[in-house]
């Protein structure tokens, strides 16, 4: 779920970004140029931290504009880029041009008994191998309404999401923990009639650099992440950096955070996080209910509410956009399955309503926008 909620504020900020798209690459190209001389003034004042900041704009806006226009002034374009790369290398050593580790720091679930359940009644506990290998393949599908102001465009259709991870089991420790190392293996953006370009070109964008992603984690027996730890390839850009580091809240949570308590049949538990992802902050509370036990095999279903707050959201993938999140809130519903001799799940699929009210500041001007997303995951490991 918590992936299923970083698609969903991805691609709503990047629907928030799309009328900011409709500019001429001109335009674009001497905004972006702007930032970078207000980051060469800030430098030459010897204020390094703020020039870092806009030469890390300026960089993360002309790699976009690049892919969005390869064609524009070929030389000029790789003549800023390479300008600017060095500039990030001086100010903040190699790493700065987006090589690494993001390591996880996200909420950990707390889990709390509703109802035990009917006899018979056991503890619940993942016992895989070291070893043990297995992928997980997840289809999503998304349709997003829209109000801008006093506009209500039709509904938008989006592109189909595929997104392939391979887990492989390092070792179990006594204590029951379970050390892991993952890979994306595969991270596609189908391409559907009916879709808009500049749709398609965004998530792409956003989705394209998941791929080949290599990470490790540990997590103890009963579902609950540790640690994690996601290595990212030597040539990821800044902006692609920050956005790949909300992956780690995926492989952060791999499984349902089972009780600590022995459960049968009708079992009823609670687990409470905060999420974090594309600069919103939320609370997401999912209800589960245990409906049968068949040896390693445990069947479930589950309710989920996300709710979040006012707050201004600082999202790598639109910098220097301001966005003020009035409130946001979301339903869904599912069902799924664990497998205690694996870490991934089996199968399972999930149905999510969100809606989002936010406000915008593009070019000075404030524009109010409402957004329902809907959204269908389909999961099985193989």
């Amino acid at each position: 779920m918590k992936l299923c909620f970083g698609v969903v504020a991805a691609v709503t900020l990047l629907v928030c970004s799309w009328p900011a798209r409709a500019e001429e690459p001109e335009d674009q190209y001497l905004r972006i140029y702007t930032v970078l001389q207000q980051a060469d003034a800030l430098n030459t004042k010897g204020e390094s931290a703020q020039a870092l900041t806009k030469y890390r704009q300026a960089y993360t806006d002309l790699q976009n504009f690049q892919r969005s226009h390869p064609e524009w002034n070929a030389k000029t374009v790789s003549f800023r880029m390479t300008y600017l790369a060095d500039k990030l290398t001086s100010l903040s050593g190699p790493g700065a041009a987006g090589q690494g580790e993001a390591k996880g720091g996200s909420s950990t679930a707390q889990t709390k008994l509703l109802e035990p359940g009917g006899e018979p009644r056991k503890k619940v506990r993942l016992h895989p191998k070291a070893g043990d290998k297995q992928s997980l393949e997840m289809n999503m599908k998304m349709k997003a309404d829209m109000k801008v102001g006093e506009m209500e465009p039709p509904s938008m259709k989006m592109p189909g999401i595929k997104l392939n991870m391979d887990l492989t089991v390092k070792n179990v420790i006594g204590d029951g923990d379970i050390t892991y190392e993952t890979l994306v293996s595969d991270a596609t953006i189908s391409d559907e009639p009916g879709v808009m370009p500049q749709v398609a070109e965004a998530m792409k964008s956003a989705f394209g650099s998941v791929k080949g992603m290599a990470g490790t984690g540990i997590m103890s027996n009963r579902g609950i992440n540790k640690k994690t730890e996601l290595k990212l390839p030597a040539d990821t850009n800044p902006q692609m950096k920050q956005m790949m580091d909300q992956m780690k809240d995926v492989l952060s949570n791999l499984s349902v955070p089972l009780p600590e308590e022995a459960v049968g049949p009708g079992a009823k538990w609670e687990a409470r996080i905060t999420l974090k992802s594309q600069g919103m902050t939320l609370e997401q509370t999912a209800t589960y209910e245990l409906v049968s036990i068949e040896g390693d095999r445990v069947t479930d279903k589950f309710t989920v509410t996300q709710r979040a707050g006012k707050q201004k959201i600082e999202n790598p993938a639109m910098p220097g956009m301001k966005i003020e999140l009035e409130k946001m809130s979301g339903n869904g519903a599912g069902q799924g399955a664990v497998d205690l001799a694996h870490v991934l799940p089996p199968e399972g699929s999930m149905d999510m309503h969100s809606e989002f009210s936010m406000a915008m500041d593009m070019g000075g001007q404030k524009q109010n926008m409402a957004m329902k997303v809907d959204l269908n995951v389909q999961f099985e490991s193989k």
